[in-house]
């Protein structure tokens, strides 16, 4: 259960602003713009307040792939509009990933993930493959790494000198590429899965083909990497509905809906990965069957007055349930609260997890089969307890 519940909790945190394009009723959306968050005070209090992310997040910005990619390309990731990721009939997905690489990967061919990318920045279809093989082309190390495996007598000259040689990307990977179709208004290029990544030639997925589609216009550039059928609805819907696909102007910053099924969520009970001691642990065994009533869980967040604002909604088939869960979500709180009161009473210079102020300012509303949730975080109250650890 620990690994299910981690991949759902990955996903959460993962989250844009809602895509308006689905490929079915039981896809999730997770959502994110790029621009609004990256050089945004927040952020920036946010890899401060946590030094082994802003460690982390230098790294990813710095790596030598990432800013030859951006600088052939001529687009920043500061410079996103939208991050999405769409993922088709998403309980069964997630249920049916395999949890090792000597896994079953039946649900990996059966799965639709579709990925997009909306940026600044006009890149022309007809320049792409040209572009992405002078990248692809490029040094697999740079030469500060060639420099220390030099220095490393346990790797031998003959092997750092074939290293010094070797490209980021073999060509046999994405040589499909080099033959775009024009569909519409938008370019597809085929990519086999292992042209994405050549890790993958031993995992069970060869032969399952990719479709990467891009459209330049008005001064963007929106990349769709999925399959042929879902790049396709992507851009059908896109070029039928052009203004309202994504909602720019919007003040929030991310986004998700995450679509919930109780059959499925009771398969989970048998599955291997399940608590045996309850359905979904815990969780499922304090709402009762209420939990197999949601129908969906979404939400929106934002920046305002030095905090982040999610605004959480669940809903459900109907309202009794949603009352449920409502009254369990608002006596939890209380409890919580109650056990901090008594906590600084007893020792009022403790230190706790949380703050009582955070948890004040968590409010819970039951509106007919919803439940709708408001949290407001500063950077420090996100993961308390990996805020000021920094890389020694």
């Amino acid at each position: 259960m620990k690994k299910i519940s981690t991949r759902l909790f990955a996903c959460f945190l993962a989250t844009s602003v809602f895509a308006s394009w689905k490929p079915n009723d039981q896809a999730a959306v997770f959502s994110l713009k790029p621009d609004q968050v990256l050089g945004s005070p927040y952020f920036k209090e946010v890899l401060n307040t946590y030094g082994l992310l802003g460690f982390g997040y230098t790294r990813i910005m710095n790596d030598h792939h990432v800013v030859d990619l951006q600088k052939e390309m001529g687009v920043q990731i500061e410079d996103a509009s939208e991050v999405s990721l769409v993922v088709g009939n998403f309980l069964e997905t997630v249920i049916g990933l395999p949890v090792s690489t000597s896994g079953n990967y039946q649900a990996l061919h059966n799965s639709s993930l579709t990925f997009t990318l909306r940026t600044q920045g006009e890149v022309s279809p007809d320049t792409f493959f040209e572009k992405f093989d002078r990248w692809a082309s490029g040094p697999a190390f740079s030469k500060s790494d060639i420099e220390r495996f030099r220095k490393d007598a346990r790797i031998e000259p003959d092997k750092i000198d074939e290293m010094s040689k070797t490209p980021r990307v073999e060509k046999k990977y994405y040589a499909e590429m080099k033959k775009p179709e024009k569909v519409g208004e938008a370019t597809f290029f085929s990519i086999p899965a292992t042209g994405i990544t050549q890790a993958l030639q031993t995992s069970g997925v060869d032969g399952i083909k990719m479709t990467l589609g891009m459209q330049a216009e008005n001064g963007m550039t929106v990349f769709v990497l999925g399959s042929r059928k879902d790049v396709l609805g992507f851009f059908e819907y896109e070029n039928t509905n052009k203004g309202s696909s994504h909602n720019v102007g919007s003040s929030e910053f991310t986004s998700f809906s995450i679509p919930l099924d109780g059959e499925l969520l009771k398969k989970m009970e048998t599955s291997n990965l399940s608590d045996p001691n309850g359905p979904l642990g815990p969780l499922a065994t304090t709402l009762g069957q209420a939990m197999y009533q949601i129908k969906e869980i979404s939400g929106t967040a934002k920046f305002s007055g030095g905090r982040a604002h999610l605004d959480l909604t669940i809903t459900c088939k109907d309202v009794q349930s949603a009352q449920s869960i409502w009254s369990v979500g608002q006596a939890s709180l209380g409890m919580a609260q109650l056990q901090m009161l008594r906590k600084q009473l007893k020792n009022p210079a403790a230190q706790t997890a949380v703050s009582s102020d955070f948890l004040n300012r968590i409010k819970l509303k039951n509106q007919e089969a919803k439940v709708l949730v408001h949290v407001e975080a500063s950077p420090s109250e996100l993961m308390p307890w990996a805020a000021n650890q920094k890389i020694p």
